[in-house]
């Protein structure tokens, strides 16, 4: 079947055009007329289907919470038969009329609606018995009857309703233990300050339970010590075997000197140095600081799944299962309908339509004859399972060195490591110096280590140790509302250095499905036709065939069981038998029964559909780039980015992107291999490009890049890789996050100013002689207050949601096709059986 021309957008809508929030999932877009009231045809058929089925309570439950644009997930086909079989491996172990469970991932899980919605549509489903979702770990864990339960249907059902399911990693997620040490410190820092308050307000040292309460104090302070400061004090240790400095150094300093001075000072039976308060409370703050930090990017992790079950879904010809690891050379196996081939094989069937963008960037169709050669990654789009024999092991395949996820060297920040540096060894400096004075001055030793101790103590960054991660917290759930979600928490550090930015083509900068250019075709036909071309449509892989799809169900036809022969011919087009009736869908001639152009390639633009040899509608598509992608382009290179395209498809498809972009020659390259991508960022500045794809083409360019994102997160390959993803129409999360990234930083140089003129002041104070444990007790929390106000007013609170500064709201395109006109007039057709 044929696939598609590429079209420009034509020109973008005024940057005057306001905004409104999607129906469905709040996120905020500017309306084109093609789904009015929603940023995607995706939301609008969930949208649609909520309210058919009766489920309104999801939008009662999630209030004013925005999720993710669902996007095309709604209308691809995918192939569900490994829950199947894992509900098959569950019931196998059952034994005396049991009950089966079992525990998979969930991708898509957002607010509390998500939650209900998915364990009310898991409940519904006949022989389950109990469904819940744990939303803090993406997992559901579902009991059902045995011999009843039809997992596949119910992974199709959540799918339509722009959720994925995956297979539970072993062990399950990590969760990690900072929430754990968080919990206990703070029961540790209330207890401590609990038994520490009489001795402020006055108890006298005689008090019958004054020892009982210092002891206490100082338990609980220990505790905080041995769970809390204990994470400061390892990181600041490996930090320093590897050369590296960070502000763990001055925070496990700080401690240190407050709890070995508080401990000297309860022995001496001086309270002058009593700081077991002040470690309890300090730790508690820190491991707050650091627990927000984690807490938004884990929310962003947890959207997706943790594995790509397609890969491991391979059947030897007998159809025992095999994983991809297990592929040797001269083994046959069968490769189901939407997946893709494991290693380099050689096809053993007849004929394959295969499907190459998800490896090379061509957005064709390849038509591949029995002996011929089959590339690791092509994607099967035909009717039926593939016969193929391996020509490699899984080891040696381009496919497994594309999926392998790379650990990443981290991203030192050479001045902020410096800063810390100088100033840790300032404050010992200045700390020495001022105990030595009063030592020398008054031949106290006491008065001299209070001096050394206080010093130590105001000196640590508790102010910017607490704001500082709140302010990544403010600024990874700021960008969320706007669709650009955060994996990587050294993405911050990444964003400085970037200079170019290099885009994918196919997916990236152009729409990920095909466009159907006009749509009066598809509304004058008959009912059954409408008909025939649905289930046509319901039953292929091919490109063409999820277009048409797309555009019927968001019209609100549903397909139905009628009796009838599906049958497709790769490369031709796909036939429907309805008794006497028999419909056509494919190529320009084939379709009506004649013999259509000879080639190995789908690359016309059009389609027909023929009832018994007559055409009763002609369909085009094109390849429709993003609608903001211009305005876009324009911002970043006012930002002083440098714009490359790298891309796996053919050079005359390329140049009309580049043209659109205002790009030279220089600034893209076509027909380029994955490791064609990942050597030219290696040769033009590893360490300040970006790379931003979407597809298998684009793994080994992340490898080699500063930072990397996609606009794709349903193919488990990528979205694992990138440092950030973002959804939506256009290309604007990469300009959101960038200025995001700019407006943190000034902000936190803000609050790292005011943080060293408290510490300049505490300082002087302490090297006066005034400080003492109660006034750092107050000051320290009073600190820490101001510098959250100063985050909270340059960033915002949640809940209003502010562009990132001096970022110009880019509006999309108007995306009109020729009969967009009486696609808004036609009314939307009820539900079908």
């Amino acid at each position: 079947m044929p696939v598609a021309e590429l079209s420009e957008s034509p020109a973008p809508a005024s940057r005057g055009a306001s905004e409104m929030p999607c129906r469905h999932c709040g996120t905020p877009f500017r309306p084109t007329g093609d789904h009015d009231g929603f940023c995607c045809a995706g939301c609008e058929f969930v949208f649609h289907l909520i309210r058919d089925k009766g489920l309104d309570r999801f939008y009662e439950l999630r209030g004013r919470e925005r999720s993710a644009p669902v996007k095309p997930l709604v209308f691809r086909r995918r192939d569900w038969s490994w829950v199947q079989d894992m509900v098959r491996k569950a019931e196998s172990g059952v034994v005396g009329g049991a009950v089966a469970s079992t525990e998979m991932e969930v991708q898509g899980i957002s607010c509390i609606g998500c939650v209900w919605l998915i364990e009310r549509l898991m409940r519904r489903a006949p022989g389950v018995l109990e469904a819940r979702v744990h939303p803090a770990l993406g997992l559901a864990r579902i009991r059902w009857q045995p011999g009843c339960f039809n997992a596949e249907a119910l992974a199709s059902e959540l799918q339509s309703f722009g959720y994925l399911l995956g297979p539970a990693r072993a062990g399950g997620r990590p969760t990690g233990g900072l929430g754990l040490r968080l919990g206990l410190c703070c029961a540790f820092a209330l207890n401590t300050m609990l038994f520490t308050m009489p001795r402020y307000l006055g108890m006298r040292p005689d008090f019958e339970f004054a020892g009982l309460f210092g002891w206490l104090a100082a338990a609980f302070s220990c505790l905080s010590f041995a769970v809390g400061g204990s994470h400061f004090i390892s990181r600041s240790l490996n930090g320093l075997r590897q050369g590296v400095i960070h502000i763990d150094l001055p925070i496990s300093l700080g401690l240190i000197a407050a709890f070995a001075g508080s401990w000297a000072s309860w022995f001496l039976g001086r309270e002058s140095l009593l700081y077991f308060d002040f470690v309890s409370v300090f730790v508690f703050l820190m491991l707050l600081g650091r627990w927000l930090q984690e807490k938004a990017i884990g929310e962003n992790r947890r959207l997706l799944l943790s594995s790509n079950p397609a890969l491991a879904n391979l059947r030897l010809a007998d159809g025992t299962p095999v994983s991809a690891a297990d592929v040797s050379p001269d083994l046959e196996y069968l490769l189901s309908p939407g997946e893709p081939v494991p290693v380099r094989s050689r096809l053993v069937s007849e004929s394959a339509a295969l499907a190459m963008d998800w490896i090379s960037g061509e957005a064709d169709v390849r038509n591949v004859a029995v002996g011929q050669v089959v590339p690791s990654g092509a994607v099967n789009v035909g009717p039926s399972a593939l016969y193929l024999r391996a020509m490699e092991a899984w080891a040696s395949s381009a496919l497994a060195s594309l999926v392998q996820v790379t650990p990443r060297d981290a991203v030192r920040y050479v001045p902020l490591e410096r800063f810390i540096r100088g100033y840790t060894v300032a404050v010992l400096i200045v700390a020495t110096i001022g105990m030595a004075w009063w030592c020398w001055s008054t031949g106290n030793m006491t008065i001299g280590l209070q001096v050394f101790i206080s010093v130590l103590v105001v000196s640590c960054p508790c102010a910017s140790g607490v704001a500082l991660p709140l302010l990544d917290e403010l600024a990874v759930s700021g960008l969320r509302r706007f669709g650009v979600f955060i994996r990587n928490s050294a993405i911050w550090a990444r964003l400085r250095g970037i200079h170019t930015i290099a885009f994918d083509k196919t997916g990236t900068l152009t729409e990920e499905n095909l466009q159907l250019s006009d749509t009066l075709p598809l509304l004058a036909l008959e009912p059954e036709a409408r008909e025939a071309l649905l289930r046509m449509a319901s039953e292929s892989w091919h490109p063409i065939c999820d277009c048409l799809r797309r555009e019927l169900l968001t019209r609100g036809y549903r397909p139905t069981a009628a009796a009838g022969e599906i049958d497709e011919t790769p490369g031709k087009g796909i036939t429907l038998r309805a008794g006497s009736v028999m419909w056509r869908l494919g190529r320009p001639g084939w379709a009506e029964g004649g013999t259509p152009p000879s080639d190995t390639t789908d690359s016309v633009t059009g389609c027909d559909l023929a009832r018994d040899g007559r055409v009763v509608a002609s369909f085009r598509f094109h390849e429709s780039i993003r609608e903001d992608v211009a305005e876009e382009a324009e911002v970043l290179r006012s930002l002083g980015h440098r714009l490359v395209v790298l891309s796996g498809d053919r050079t005359e498809r390329l140049r009309a992107v580049a043209g659109r972009l205002g790009m030279g020659d220089s600034d893209w390259k076509g027909e380029m291999t994955p490791e064609d991508k990942a050597a030219w960022i290696r040769k033009n500045g590893p360490d300040d490009t970006m790379m931003v794809g979407d597809g298998a083409n684009d793994s080994l360019a992340f490898d080699s890049s500063r930072c990397c994102g996609t606009p794709v997160i349903d193919r488990g390959l990528l979205e694992r890789k990138a440092d950030f993803y973002y959804l939506g129409r256009g290309v604007s999360g990469v300009r959101l996050l960038i200025e995001m990234g700019h407006r943190r930083d000034r902000i936190a140089r803000a609050v790292i100013g005011f943080a060293t003129a408290y510490n300049l002041v505490m300082v002087a104070i302490s090297l006066s002689g005034h400080m003492n444990p109660l006034v750092a007790a107050i000051v320290m929390p009073l600190s820490s207050l101001a510098s959250l106000a100063i985050v909270v007013a340059g960033i915002g609170l949640p809940g209003r949601p502010q562009p990132p500064p001096a970022a110009i709201l880019v509006p999309p395109a108007q995306n009109l096709v020729e009969g967009s006109a009486a696609m808004r007039e036609c009314p939307r057709v009820p539900e079908r059986a």
